[in-house]
């Protein structure tokens, strides 16, 4: 009866949304308090409806009813409880399901805020961003209902009652703890996307194309960029771990997906500033957030339709075309709002000179959308060259690689440049104040790197010298920011220089926030450029008692071991680590041969990680023979990744940075909100 009634409550929902749309709408029109109230209700009503048919889902799963279909795609009896409600999201129909959940807790937190705000003021501007809320809801909506076809309800039973013995279980690939914490994490930063985009709707249709719906949604767009860093940053730990290859991104279809929007909405996070500060960019903030909530929907086509191959993607369906279609019928109606409010689009101000902060972070954005333009073309080339030739070819990561090195580093030389270069026009003493140094101390470090890593027996690397370069050039640059608004501080308040510190920081948490976010982001460029570019690798195949080396290490295989679990077989090797002649300790690579796997699939690389300060020793096995006691031969690939542990720091700054920008509380919203009212 459980799947019924959550049957029952998707129904339902597309009726509140239906309800939502219309009363929003005619109550806005007509300004009528309660018709935008009925409205405002509806979409309280659409969230408690989808709760309703989540919960009954999850029940599902918990209860092993395998009556229901996708209960039995995706999970079985054996299934730990983690992975069964990880299920949820294991398969299309459920992931869509999720999907629209956490769509709708979005919308009841935007219904709550309101009621919060308009007990201060009356502001229309949150009802007006409900209408594009519910219109998204009520596409995820009519998905799941299983009415379309490529996709079934997610708690639909099978015909006839019947009943399966046990379930097929989930894909072993999802089955680890990372996978259970990145889809949902990605899902959630996609999600509040939505919000940020559908305020800019709100603009366009109420006319108030002013900074408020900027100021308004705000907190959900650094909320969005922090949760996708860290979503994005899961998946990568994920195939660091899980897929035995030694590297934590590769350009895969879907990894590229979940990049895509985050470097959209990086230069949207830079591009406000100026709309708030030079009251310019009007219609570009417009279009660069449609393009990222766009961008989400392009990642779920990529994913879902099956039209490009990937280790994360879902199987093909044709859903993909539904998403397509919703992608262009929005984006249309986006630029048809663009149309009817040109005149209020154009910007007060203009650029004064180049050499500005406005120029700075215009360059930002520019090379922000022009990366990402250069992955989805990466991204889309099997289906452009299966269109002009009739054969899909993949694009291989060396190419991914070589063309984001140069607007990689022109972004991380502006991380520093663009905070520390005065608005409208730079003058030679701001120059000479804010760059100087830091440029000559950018240039030492450039130069130790290449002396360092020619001493070290390495070839000339331009990329390394100029990668040093520019991240010792932004650690200085900030670091002063830091050194004189403290010290200022600290002065005018007769208090120590840590005191004037952190009175600094919580005076302006989104400008300090931000230069912490950049400093993150120095330390990720450094790790990247040690994994990627310093990396040692071995492949041998070995028996028992044979031994390898790796760079200073050498790895002993001494024993195997074999344990069944409640739903794998682990089997593995044991390696005896040595440094320069030291024993450091042991490693147990392993592969994990999941019971309810299809005959097809190969069981799972668990490969072993030796942290050995910032730097990695990883091993990963093709395969474990039966034999291996009397000989058999193991296949065994070493990696010796040097400086990845500080990727890993890098990202954890980062979030460090958002939060502290994300924390800041201001008035202005308010002001700005009663100025277009």
């Amino acid at each position: 009866m459980t799947a019924e009634i959550g049957q029952a409550a998707i129904y339902l929902s597309v009726l509140s949304c239906l309800w939502a749309i219309v009363f929003l709408g005619i109550g806005l029109w007509i300004r009528n308090a309660r018709a935008i109230q009925s409205g405002r209700n509806a979409v309280v009503a659409t969230f408690i409806l989808i709760s309703i048919a989540t919960g009954a889902l999850i029940y599902g799963f918990v209860t092993d009813d395998f009556s229901m279909k996708y209960v039995v795609e995706v999970s079985s009896a054996a299934q730990p409880l983690l992975y069964k409600i990880a299920a949820l999201w294991g398969a299309m129909s459920g992931s869509l399901l999720f999907w629209l959940w956490l769509l709708t807790v979005g919308g009841a937190i935007v219904v709550w805020q309101n009621y919060q705000r308009n007990k201060q003021t009356q502001d229309t501007l949150a009802d007006y961003s409900l209408i594009p809320i519910a219109i998204v809801q009520l596409f995820f909506v009519i998905l799941v209902t299983g009415l379309i076809e490529g996709i079934y309800n997610p708690l639909a039973r099978f015909p006839n009652g019947q009943v399966v013995a046990d379930g097929q279980g989930m894909n072993p690939l999802l089955q680890t703890p990372l996978m259970a914490i990145h889809p949902p994490t990605l899902y959630i930063g996609w999600i509040s996307l939505t919000i940020p985009f559908a305020f800019a709707v709100g603009a366009l249709v109420s006319g108030r194309i002013g900074s408020g719906w900027i100021l308004r949604s705000r907190r959900w767009m650094l909320f969005s960029w922090i949760i996708l860093t860290i979503g994005i940053t899961l998946g990568g730990n994920w195939a660091y771990k899980e897929l035995g290859w030694g590297g934590y991104w590769a350009w895969d279809p879907v990894e590229n997906a979940s990049f895509m929007p985050w470097l959209l909405g990086t230069a949207y996070l830079h591009s406000v500033m100026i709309q708030e500060k030079r009251n310019m960019l009007k219609l570009w903030n417009i279009l660069l957030i449609t393009l990222a909530f766009q961008f989400t929907l392009l990642g779920t086509f990529i994913t879902r339709s099956g039209i490009i191959t990937s280790v994360h993607a879902f199987g093909g369906s044709g859903i993909g075309g539904y998403f397509l279609s919703f992608i262009l019928a929005s984006t249309a109606g986006v630029i048809g709002l663009i149309i009817y409010r040109w005149n209020r689009l154009k910007s007060a101000n203009r650029l004064e000179s180049l050499l500005s902060r406005e120029s700075a972070f215009l360059l930002n954005n520019w090379l922000l959308v022009g990366l990402t333009l250069i992955i989805l073309w990466g991204t889309l080339w099997p289906i452009i060259s299966e269109a002009i030739n009739g054969e899909k070819s993949s694009v291989p990561e060396a190419f991914f690689n070589k063309v984001v090195i140069i607007p990689g580093l022109l972004l991380l030389f502006l991380t520093g440049a663009g905070p520390i270069i005065s608005w409208k026009k730079i003058t030679a003493n701001n120059f000479r104040r804010m760059f100087l140094l830091p440029l000559v101390i950018g240039l030492i470090g450039g130069a130790l790197t290449w002396g360092f890593l020619a001493l070290i027996g390495y070839t000339f690397p331009l990329y390394s010298v100029l990668c040093s370069f520019a991240a010792v050039f932004v650690l200085a640059a900030i670091f002063a920011e830091f050194y004189r608004g403290a010290k200022l501080r600290a002065k005018r308040q007769e208090t120590s220089f840590v005191n004037g510190l952190n009175l600094l920081i919580q005076r302006n948490k989104r400008r300090y926030g931000g230069y912490i976010i950049h400093i993150g982001i120095v330390i990720l460029y450094i790790g990247i450029m040690g994994s990627k570019g310093y990396f040692l690798l071995e492949s041998q195949t070995m028996t028992l008692g044979e031994s390898m080396e790796v760079g200073k290490y050498k790895l002993t295989m001494i024993d195997s071991f074999e344990k069944e679990y409640s739903n794998y077989l682990r089997s593995g090797v044991i390696f005896d680590v040595e440094k320069n002649g030291k024993r450091i300790g042991t490693m147990e690579p392993a592969l994990h041969a999941y019971y309810t796997a299809k005959p097809d699939e190969e069981p799972t690389k668990e490969s072993a990680i030796q942290h050995l300060g910032v730097n990695d020793l990883y091993i990963a096995l093709a395969s474990v023979p039966r034999n291996i006691k009397t000989g058999g031969v193991v296949n065994v690939q070493v990696y010796y990744n040097p400086l990845i542990g500080i990727v890993w720091i890098g990202v954890a700054v980062m979030v460090l940075g958002g939060i502290v920008a994300i924390a800041e509380k201001s008035e202005r919203s308010k002001d700005a909100l009663i100025s277009e009212a």
